[in-house]
């Protein structure tokens, strides 16, 4: 029909994930919760704690909860929060947290109820790619987090070494079973098409308030050099 357009934005997997099944969730779980994979959440888990002293921590895209689980066993005084835009997976992290004092929400980090510079760290893993609006997204962490503080983001990058990529793949998989060996490259390759270039992290984050005070390391997780660390830096006034 002329004269008759639809204004509806391609989104870049947030409706997917809010409409994830219970099942859906369960196998993710069951693929996360393996070695070698499971090692990364541990060797993220261990960082952040060495950046939080204490108070408070927002883990977005929370999923499963089993960051939160291996942070709660390195610093059980924190005091944990995740959000996952899906119910189901909330739904799963609180079985998984059941013996865990833990604030889970389902719902997007582009609003939130979270007051005005509450949190002292927050962070996100392998999330990031998924946002349909993350600019706003990061003007919302900004507004959340304490002033002095800082947020951290994992996240897979599209500009790989390939050759890099394939041998530490390989070696990766030698400790999977058949099952995973299959179902582990292809959920990798599709995470990395969808991912972002290095570079657009940086143009992305230099139209928000972290601008001036942010950096993007290229990183190593469970031997895999397919990751970079954001770290945004909230500035005292």
């Amino acid at each position: 029909m002329i004269g008759i357009s639809l204004n509806v934005m391609k989104t870049r997997g947030e409706h997917s994930f809010s409409k994830l099944p219970v099942f859906g969730a369960r196998l993710y779980d069951w693929l996360l919760f393996k070695e070698p994979i499971y090692d990364g959440l541990r060797e993220i888990a261990h960082d952040l704690v060495l950046e939080t002293a204490g108070g408070n921590l927002l883990d977005i895209g929370t999923g499963p909860g089993r960051l939160l689980k291996e942070i709660n066993l390195l610093n059980p005084y924190l005091e944990l929060y995740g959000l996952d835009i899906s119910a189901s997976m909330i739904q799963l992290a609180r079985k998984n947290l059941q013996d865990i004092p833990v604030n889970l929400l389902s719902g997007t980090i582009r609003h939130t109820k979270y007051e005005n510079d509450f949190f002292n760290t927050i962070t996100c893993t392998g999330s990031f790619y998924l946002w349909d609006y993350p600019e706003e997204s990061l003007e919302e962490i900004y507004r959340i987090l304490k002033r002095g503080h800082s947020a951290y983001l994992y996240e897979v990058y599209k500009d790989i070494s390939e050759n890099e990529y394939q041998l530490a793949l390989k070696k990766n998989l030698r400790q999977l079973d058949w099952i995973r060996r299959i179902l582990g490259p292809l959920a990798l390759r599709k995470l990395l098409n969808l991912s972002y270039q290095t570079e657009d992290f940086s143009r992305i984050i230099e139209k928000t308030s972290f601008a001036e005070s942010y950096t993007i390391e290229k990183i190593s997780i469970s031997g895999l050099p397919m990751w970079v660390r954001i770290t945004l830096n909230k500035n005292p006034i």
